[in-house]
């Protein structure tokens, strides 16, 4: 049975960076091809529109991006970037930590072959944010996942499909 929602999640330190400790929003995923791989640390990045993925974790799943003829260069770390795409499936797993409870869903990950952020996975706006209304606060140093349409049900706007 999956937990209901909301799924709170905490945020991680990252750092130190300039002297100082900065906190990010993070959940938990696996990746999902020929085998599944071991959960891994996502960052929620809203400032990206794809979920990208260490090259580690396509070896781990048993998916080979370098055969992949979608492509894109993107600016990531200060470097441009060449990103291979590949349909997998991703589970976003419940902040329980239980491995069985999660939701799955389709989507097209970009592999890297040099991968430089913290986190493992990226998680970007057109992957993850529009499945799920996320809400981030620092002040409570936690990130919320609920259902797409609570968003239209709180505020009374009409959201975008599609």
């Amino acid at each position: 049975m999956v937990t209901p929602f909301p799924w709170v999640y905490q945020y991680e330190e990252d750092g130190p960076r300039l002297g100082a400790v900065v906190l990010r929003p993070v959940v938990s995923v696996a990746l999902v091809g020929v085998e599944v791989s071991n959960p891994a640390y996502a960052l929620v990045d809203s400032g990206s529109s794809h979920v990208l993925a260490a090259p580690h974790l396509a070896d781990a799943i048993g998916v080979e991006p370098r055969s992949s003829n979608r492509s894109l260069v993107l600016g990531m770390g200060g470097d441009n970037i060449r990103v291979r795409f590949v349909d997998i499936r991703v589970r976003l797993l419940a902040p329980s930590g239980d491995e069985d409870d999660y939701i799955e869903w389709e989507d097209e990950v970009g592999f890297v072959s040099t991968w430089r952020p913290t986190w493992p996975v990226l998680l970007g706006q057109n992957a993850f944010m529009k499945r799920f209304t996320v809400t981030m606060s620092l002040h409570a140093q936690a990130l919320a996942v609920e259902d797409l349409e609570i968003f239209d049900s709180r505020f009374g706007i009409q959201t975008m499909r599609g």
